[in-house]
């Protein structure tokens, strides 16, 4: 799939895969492009599959009329996409639809922007060519925090931003002018977060990153708390290695006469 800017550069003999996007935009619908597109305009090489939008809560039904009346249908997840989706359809949970031109072979995946955690406003998205705005890089960081804090607060899957996350971490090394720039919150949660094997480690650097943004604890004292796993793994690792060295040197061994 290309990317947004050469499908606007040099059309397609096909219909682009970010028309839905085109229309909305023009249509005045409150959205942003989110998912793979979004981590390949900041320089992944990640194939995008379907077209991800994030749409205002209040409009999404306007947004699948606009997209219905410009001749795009429902189609179903496959079971690829619901095992890497969160939880559909429960109470409170994930909120999506899926729709295809029939000529095409591209697909739109429509969530409500409270699900992705996007705010969408000039602050925090961009339009890199004309009709298809994309979340910034620090507010599309942040929204993926945030949906990772929302799933995994609820036992649900966060496959989905988690894997985006990882991409944006690999991003991110690439923007030094960018880390500085992460919240203090943030950055908390980039440094321990994925060191995090148990639930209950996860669940406290959630914690501690809520009471670091609510200004109810410092960053020091927060990472004087925090459960590191990783610590513990490396002291174990360097005993081990401490122990066959001594070993190696005949340390304890019993002489031969």
């Amino acid at each position: 799939m290309s990317s947004p800017i050469s499908a606007e550069s040099h059309p397609p003999a096909r219909i682009s895969p970010f028309v839905p996007a085109g229309i909305l935009e023009r249509a005045g619908i409150k959205h942003c492009i989110v998912g793979n597109a979004v981590v390949r305009l900041y320089g992944s090489d990640l194939v995008i599959a379907d077209l991800d939008l994030a749409i205002s809560d209040e409009q999404v039904g306007l947004a699948l009329s606009v997209l219905h009346d410009e001749g795009f249908r429902d189609v179903d997840f496959g079971p690829g996409h619901l095992v890497f989706l969160p939880v559909l359809g429960k109470p409170g949970g994930w909120v999506a639809c899926r729709l295809q031109f029939p000529s095409s072979p591209d697909y739109v995946v429509l969530s409500l922007a409270s699900c992705w955690h996007q705010e969408i406003n000039p602050d925090t998205t961009f339009l890199p060519c004309p009709d298809y705005r994309f979340p910034r890089f620090l507010a599309y960081l942040e929204a993926l925090i945030c949906t990772i804090d929302a799933l995994v607060s609820v036992g649900d899957n966060p496959s989905l931003p988690r894997y985006q996350y990882a991409i944006m971490m690999v991003l991110l090394e690439k923007r030094p002018e960018l880390k500085g720039m992460v919240s203090p919150g943030d950055q908390f949660f980039i440094d321990f977060f994925m060191k995090q094997r148990a639930r209950s480690g996860k669940l406290r650097v959630l914690e501690l990153r809520k009471g670091i943004m609510a200004g109810t604890i410092s960053v020091d004292a927060a990472r004087a708390v925090v459960p590191r796993p990783d610590s513990s793994r490396r002291r174990i690792k360097e005993k081990y290695l401490r122990q066959g060295t001594r070993g190696g040197n005949g340390e304890g061994s019993t002489p031969v006469a």
